[in-house]
């Protein structure tokens, strides 16, 4: 029978076999088997292979040199951009529920604060039943936004450490041009989400919690190309 060729020491770090792999035939010549593989399908079996070839102490040290399959890349960032939803849908359901409302059958003061050109009706103790205004799309829209942008300058910040610790290898930037950079990328995917969510509760008037999670879907799929091809080395 034919002897396959061992791996090569890169394949076995990145648990990825060449895409041509030298045989040996019966009568001594060699001959290269080529491995045509649909992409999605290549890079989950790299990523299995990755797994089960290789120690955990491995794993993380492979991790921790930003050396591993694209689809386990995926998965940690998904992973940080796991801890990044928490953090920001925690600050904007928090921010929703008390300080500016922007939840359902809730009540705001009949006053406003005028900031940057704009009303906004705050959470605050009206003075009478006269001046309590029940909540209505247009203000649950605005107040919204604002509490979006709030939860976006702190998760912005906790998005940026946990990808340079375990997803991303940093350097292709000063490290302040780098987070610039970084924010600049996180700020347009933000704004870009943020036309479909208010835009859905105005228009539509569908709940909240659809509208944030449309703003996350959508700003996680932009953020991630971004940072791998613009703000980070890989």
């Amino acid at each position: 029978l034919p002897n396959a060729a061992a791996w090569s020491r890169n394949e076995l770090w990145s648990g990825r076999p060449s895409m041509a792999r030298e045989a040996i035939s019966p009568l001594g010549n060699s001959s290269s088997v080529r491995y045509n593989q649909p992409p999605m399908t290549s890079a989950i079996s790299e990523s299995i292979a990755f797994l089960r070839q290789n120690s955990l102490k491995t794993i993380f040290a492979r991790i921790k040199a930003r050396e591993v399959p694209g689809l386990i890349q995926f998965a940690l960032y998904g992973f940080c951009g796991g801890i990044a939803t928490v953090c920001f849908i925690g600050t904007v359901v928090a921010l929703s529920k008390t300080l500016i409302p922007a939840y359902e059958d809730m009540f705001v003061a009949g006053e406003s604060v005028k900031f940057l050109g704009y009303n906004f009706c705050w959470l605050a103790p009206a003075k009478d039943a006269v001046n309590a205004l029940a909540m209505n799309d247009a203000i649950r829209a605005q107040n919204l936004l604002v509490n979006n942008c709030i939860a976006f300058l702190i998760t912005n910040v906790i998005a940026y450490v946990t990808n340079i610790l375990i997803v991303f290898k940093p350097g292709r930037h000063h490290p302040v041009v780098e987070f610039l950079f970084f924010t600049l990328v996180s700020g347009i995917s933000f704004g870009i989400s943020q036309i479909a969510g208010p835009w859905l509760v105005k228009e539509f008037g569908v709940p909240t919690n659809v509208a944030i999670l449309t703003n996350l879907v959508t700003s996680m799929l932009l953020n991630f190309a971004g940072r791998k091809f613009f703000v980070f080395k890989a």
